[in-house]
């Protein structure tokens, strides 16, 4: 997201970005922040196994991920999780926020937009798994195979292992 040039609320033309990243408009007082849009992902784990999305489009159109997407204004993260997972793989899933692993903050895009990636660990619950919306193949995989995809973005890989492994952490960097 490019950050305001103008005031949103009032039209009026807004100062220079101050320390941090905020700029604020000299007519009607507010600030504006350009802050990175939530998301949200999960690897989806079956005994042994994890299941790996395929892109269907840009960006990284091809590459492997952990399904998952943005959240919707006021959306409660599970609830979006839950719901990206049924617009793409047509299956529902058991989550909780017992099962977070992480939080990543990355760029996204061609514009290098910033968002924070909310890693989950969950499991299937019920549903037909059907790849759709912006999922053009969805696969189970092992542990050992992980290293043999080619992945978006690292962290997605990270979160498939930790998930995996049964272990969770807080923040898991690229």
């Amino acid at each position: 997201m490019k950050p305001f040039v103008y005031c949103p609320a009032c039209a009026s033309r807004l100062e220079e970005p101050n320390s941090e990243g905020g700029s604020r408009c000299p007519n009607c007082g507010r600030s504006w922040y350009r802050n990175s849009a939530p998301t949200v992902t999960a690897a989806i784990v079956d005994g042994e196994r994890v299941l790996v999305a395929i892109r269907a489009f840009a960006p990284k159109k091809g590459k492997a991920d952990t399904p998952g997407g943005f959240l919707m204004p006021g959306e409660p993260p599970l609830d979006g999780l839950r719901r990206e997972i049924r617009e793409e793989l047509g299956i529902e899933i058991a989550v909780s926020f017992e099962d977070f692993v992480q939080g990543v903050p990355h760029t996204y895009g061609d514009e290098g937009d910033w968002v924070l990636s909310l890693g989950f660990r969950a499991r299937p619950l019920s549903g037909e798994l059907e790849p759709a919306d912006d999922v053009a193949d969805a696969r189970w995989v092992t542990y050992s195979e992980l290293e043999d995809l080619d992945w978006a973005w690292p962290h997605d890989r990270e979160l498939a292992k930790i998930a995996l492994r049964g272990t969770s952490t807080e923040h898991v960097g690229e």
